[in-house]
């Protein structure tokens, strides 16, 4: 049976691998409509300044890089420090940072908008309509500097243990994958979200990564396949529009548009699939799920059944 998803016991169900991916495409098939609105007015401006940056900072980088001297590469330690100079163009140079910020920026706002809209369904006790766009802009707004600071703590944490040890890095990112539909959800801060992920992706950490480890290959055969459909679709106009490309700007605003679009359109599914295996980690641990079905029983109205051939004020046949 296809659920609505219009009302928090929708989403509290125990599911294994298979269920969870049924239900991603279930919720995306039953809400593509206003969540592509919702996306498409708080993304779409941000997507557009990012494009703008990207293909600013493709033009810009060539120029920041200067030509090595002639004996760079034979004296020792000339490679060394031409790698060195490079690094240090590219991550000292305003356009870097200024094109980070603006990519994080519009990251989280991913982040928010649809788990915003997937927290006011899943707060909701009975079934109602889909979120608008101004409901979940107030999610939004209201978090957006919270869990723009919670992006950064969170890949600092991540990249700082993937730097001391592959494992533990692996380990903390699978995790941590929950920590904003956990904080939304549950309006829990950092330390105690951080806490909250332990406990519930303990004991179910393979399950949770092999949930990630599979969106993302379907994400990537996708990827593939568009590109490669493009590709032959395209044939020789492809050097066409790189040589475009190089020699004018607007293509580069044009080209990073698309590849920023195509973003918008293919994480979502990765980020539901992450909600449903919370959904689905709360219910185990704590039978939320259970307990709003009882809640509900014997407040529902009963029907009125009214019969055709006798009703009480009637004095009947004798």
């Amino acid at each position: 049976m296809r659920l609505p998803f219009t009302q928090a016991a929708d989403f509290y169900h125990e599911r294994d691998f298979g269920q969870k991916i049924s239900a991603t495409l279930e919720f995306i098939g039953a809400h593509w409509r206003p969540l592509g609105r919702v996306l498409a007015y708080v993304m779409l401006p941000v997507l557009l300044v990012r494009s703008v940056l990207q293909a600013l900072i493709q033009r810009y980088l060539p120029v920041v890089f200067s030509r090595p001297a002639p004996d760079q590469f034979t004296r020792p330690g000339g490679t060394t420090e031409l790698q060195a100079g490079y690094l240090k163009s590219f991550f000292f140079s305003p356009a870097y940072w200024l094109g980070s910020l603006v990519g994080s920026i519009s990251f989280i706002l991913l982040i928010l908008s649809l788990y915003g809209y997937v927290t006011l369904l899943a707060q909701r006790r009975t079934p109602g309509p889909a979120p608008t766009v101004a409901e979940v802009w107030a999610e939004v707004r209201g978090n957006l500097l919270s869990s723009f600071l919670s992006l950064w703590m969170v890949g600092l944490l991540v990249g700082a243990s993937f730097f001391l040890l592959l494992v533990p890095g692996l380990y903390l990112g699978v995790v941590l994958s929950l920590f904003f539909i956990v904080q939304l959800n549950e309006g829990r801060g950092f330390g105690a979200t951080l806490s909250r992920c332990w406990l519930l992706v303990r004991g179910k950490w393979w399950s949770t990564f092999g949930l990630i480890a599979l969106v993302l290959l379907l994400y990537y055969v996708v990827v593939a396949g568009v590109g490669g459909v493009a590709v032959l679709a395209s044939g020789g106009f492809s050097a066409m529009l790189q040589a475009a490309q190089t020699r004018s700007p607007l293509m580069s605003v044009v080209i990073a548009c698309i590849a920023s679009l195509s973003t918008l359109l293919l994480y979502p599914p990765l980020l539901l699939a992450l909600a449903f295996q919370y959904f689905n980690l709360v219910e185990r641990h704590e039978g939320s799920g259970l307990r709003l079905l009882v809640d509900t029983l014997g407040k529902t109205p009963a029907p009125q059944v009214r019969s055709a051939t006798y009703q009480p004020t009637d004095e009947g046949e004798y």
